[in-house]
């Protein structure tokens, strides 16, 4: 019999902006290699809008007693253009999603994050857009 599968995805809203680490990743799609083995190819990777994913490393305040944490939140964006973030500076997401599902192995949970756009706050606190969600202009 096998394990039910969990999965549960929820908006979220932070108290305190991110805080970027300025290092930023193109989402790659995925290829077949003559191994049989999968693996991110030459192809950059595009959602149903034609959209490209970007990772963003942010630090958030969700470790044990809110330590802060570095994760990924892939922002889809329509430019292929790879968005610079200023190191240590603070970071905000529009439709910012947490992806909450079972481990593999069983044990534990994973979490991944997801963003309709992002913006770069300047030295006025005012944010600085860097992508617009669907739908938007920028």
């Amino acid at each position: 019999m096998a394990e039910p599968v969990f999965s549960y995805s929820t908006q979220v809203v932070l108290d305190h902006p991110a805080i970027g680490t300025g290092h930023v990743a193109t989402c790659m799609a995925w290829e077949d290699g003559q191994d049989g083995k999968r693996r991110p190819g030459s192809t950059p990777e595009q959602d149903e809008h034609g959209r490209f994913g970007h990772v963003i490393d942010v630090l958030l305040p969700l470790g044990r007693d809110g330590a802060p944490t570095v994760f990924g939140v892939t922002v889809w964006m329509r430019d292929f253009e790879v968005p610079q973030v200023t190191p240590y500076m603070p970071v905000e997401f529009d439709g910012l999603r947490a992806f909450v599902r079972a481990h593999r192995s069983g044990k534990g949970v994973d979490v991944t994050f997801s963003a309709d756009g992002m913006r770069q706050a300047d030295q006025s606190g005012k944010g600085r857009r860097a992508a617009a969600p669907e739908g938007e202009a920028a």
